[in-house]
């Protein structure tokens, strides 16, 4: 007669029962604390009751808060420090004071997105080729718009270009117009992303280029002003198969005039 050692493993059988090894396993992954702590799962949380709240509503005082999160005083500080980096929160102390929500302005968004093509050494060319895409794309849309004071805008906007054609046109003719330009043209594209990126390309790179592009071509400033009213006036006529390829053009245009040595410049190398 064989005797069994206790210290022996069972014989295994025909079912599968889960291991001591899976069952910890599991066990563990069921109390391990999700990914950023108490503090980034707090302001999850919060942060959605602010976006669901008007721009400036009050959330309540700490001791409110502390209550209804049920989060610990430091824990809710370090909730606060998240939410107020992304500018979604204003905590006033003192008599009267408490937790606010508020909207982050586009501009806090696009130096934000700045800092990091800066880190990445973008170059003139990168900011270039992005920016293209973008002002065709914004052709399009204002093209296919409807917006009336949009449209009313623009034509305006035409006519002070038209009015200065005798006017020496120079670079810095140019930045401006091309600010004013596209602060319409994104209203009647009515998308936010086209102009989050626009915004962070004009503001970190396209305005500098511009200006080196242009400066000291007056040929070249007024050239580009033509181009911007027939473009102003395929968008007018709601012709968005002419506005792409005007604005197509008028992009081959600009890469032909950048020498290939600003082409390569980083951007964060001319700060």
């Amino acid at each position: 007669m064989i005797r069994r050692d206790p210290r022996a493993l069972p014989p295994q059988t025909g079912t599968c029962e889960p291991s001591n090894v899976t069952t910890q396993t599991a066990k563990t992954s069921r109390t391990q604390p999700s990914r950023g702590g108490a503090p980034a799962q707090a302001a999850r949380r919060m942060r959605d009751e602010i976006l669901a709240l008007p721009d400036g509503a009050p959330l309540g005082s700490e001791e409110e808060l502390l209550a209804r999160y049920g989060l610990s005083r430091p824990t809710l500080r370090q909730t606060a420090r998240i939410l107020e980096q992304e500018q979604l929160l204003v905590v006033r102390r003192g008599n009267g004071g408490g937790y606010y929500g508020r909207r982050p302005d586009i501009g806090a968004v696009t130096q934000a997105a700045a800092l990091y093509l800066r880190l990445r050494q973008t170059t003139v060319r990168d900011v270039l080729d992005a920016f293209q895409l973008v002002n065709v794309e914004a052709a399009r849309l204002a093209a296919l718009t409807d917006t009336v004071d949009a449209r009313l805008d623009l034509a305006e906007f035409r006519q002070n270009l038209v009015d200065r054609r005798e006017v020496t046109y120079l670079a810095a003719d140019v930045v401006r117009d091309e600010v004013a330009l596209y602060a319409i043209l994104m209203r009647m594209a009515g998308n936010p992303a086209l102009e989050l990126f626009h915004r962070t390309l004009f503001e970190f790179g396209q305005r500098d280029a511009n200006l080196r592009v242009f400066q000291g071509h007056p040929d070249r400033c007024a050239h580009w002003r033509t181009g911007r009213l027939r473009i102003v006036d395929a968008i007018l006529a709601r012709d968005p198969e002419m506005a792409v390829l005007l604005a197509r053009r008028q992009n081959r245009l600009m890469l032909d005039w950048v020498s290939p040595e600003v082409e390569r410049e980083s951007i964060a190398e001319r700060d």
